[in-house]
């Protein structure tokens, strides 16, 4: 008894289902790599990258004797004002700094704004500011206190 087996054919709903299912797995996959790529990206951006690689090494030992003087920075803010709070490595105020910075968001230049801190006394620096709610970076440069120069940055956000 011979039975006739059937050969299952490939039909044009079989082709439909097949290029679905392709560009389906192409298109989630992209979609998928440009929310990463957009909301990860730090705004961190250089002229030319091979300069900036050149000094990398003299940053990294500013780097280490910064933080082997042990300072404490905090940085606090509010709707109109950005405050830093400094102390040393046995938690003595730090007074007399001059402190200079920069708030910024970290991917749009239209905000940037210069800050000028003030001491305000014990070890607290005060630098009014303009803060609307979003991603913010504060960039700032304090001499003083035997010290040539202490670079630090926060990166914060304001609730809206």
């Amino acid at each position: 008894m011979a039975m006739a087996i059937r050969a299952k054919q490939f039909t044009g709903r079989h082709m439909l289902a097949s290029l679905a299912a392709f560009f389906g797995v192409i298109l989630g996959v992209n979609l998928t790599l440009a929310y990463f790529a957009s909301s990860t990206f730090s705004g961190l951006v250089v002229a030319n990258g091979y300069v900036a690689s050149q000094s990398f090494g003299g940053g990294l030992a500013r780097a280490k004797a910064q933080a082997a003087l042990g300072w404490n920075v905090a940085m606090s803010h509010a709707e109109d004002r950005v405050r830093l709070t400094f102390a040393d490595s046995q938690r003595q105020k730090l007074r007399g700094l001059m402190i200079t910075g920069r708030l910024s968001r970290p991917a749009a230049q239209r905000f940037d704004q210069a800050l000028t801190f003030t001491d305000t006394g014990a070890g607290v620096y005060a630098a009014p500011a303009s803060l609307s709610p979003g991603l913010w970076e504060v960039e700032i440069d304090a001499n003083g206190a035997g010290v040539p120069g202490y670079h630090k940055i926060f990166r914060f956000v304001v609730k809206g």
